[in-house]
């Protein structure tokens, strides 16, 4: 398995349309959708961007050609699947980091602390457009009611999930258990960006209960 990283100047090395891609992907995965046998004629011209960009992305991190040919082919799949369905999906940041950690697998690449991978993380994508549900919107996708507005430092119910995804995914990629004390470190290092381990515990009842929100 390949390891690649995560960091915080994913940001600048996954270009927009290959972040669209991976939201719309992860998107179609979790819905379960499945393009008609016409799919390719469903994709837009701004569909072949974001395919473009996705395949940069593949082959900084894929060697052998048949892998990213498999792995660009279910991104067009998803892609089409998106845009013949009747109902926009919409997709759950906590959601995003479970697909996304399927993916992984799938791809072969295992991330860890440091540089860029394809998909990219959630906080990627909030980095990249100021918040979740804009992230969603600018990938034309259903957004959600509920969510943290920018500058706030009160977190509702859709921020205590997505915190508590996201931590579960960094402790998954560096293979070390996460456990209460580990978060309220994760917290003291992303002050104001997520909740307390203490306001966790209150807001689920018990760091179990927290763990389980997001499974």
């Amino acid at each position: 398995m390949k390891r690649m990283t995560d960091s915080g100047t994913e940001k600048s090395h996954t270009a927009s349309p290959a972040l669209i891609g991976a939201l719309l992907h992860l998107a179609a995965r979790g819905a379960e959708l499945t393009p008609g046998a016409s799919s390719a004629a469903a994709l837009r011209p701004a569909d072949q961007e974001i395919l473009a960009e996705v395949e940069v992305a593949l082959r900084t991190q894929m060697q052998a050609e048949r892998q990213v040919k498999k792995a660009l082919a279910e991104v067009a799949s998803s892609l089409a699947g998106v845009r013949t369905c009747a109902d926009v999906p919409s997709l759950t940041a906590a959601k995003y980091e479970k697909q996304r950690t399927a993916v992984l697998a799938e791809l072969g690449v295992a991330s860890t602390k440091g540089a860029s991978v394809w998909p990219p993380t959630s906080q990627t994508a909030v980095q990249r457009f100021g918040s979740w549900n804009e992230a969603l919107k600018a990938a034309g996708l259903a957004t959600s009611t509920v969510g943290r507005a920018k500058g706030q430092l009160r977190f509702d119910a859709a921020a205590y999930e997505k915190a508590i995804a996201e931590f579960a995914s960094d402790c998954e990629s560096r293979g070390v258990g996460a456990t209460y004390k580990a978060y309220g470190e994760y917290a003291a290092e992303h002050k104001n960006e997520v909740p307390s381990a203490a306001a966790v515990r209150k807001f689920y009842g018990s760091w179990n209960k927290a763990l389980a929100a997001i499974s």
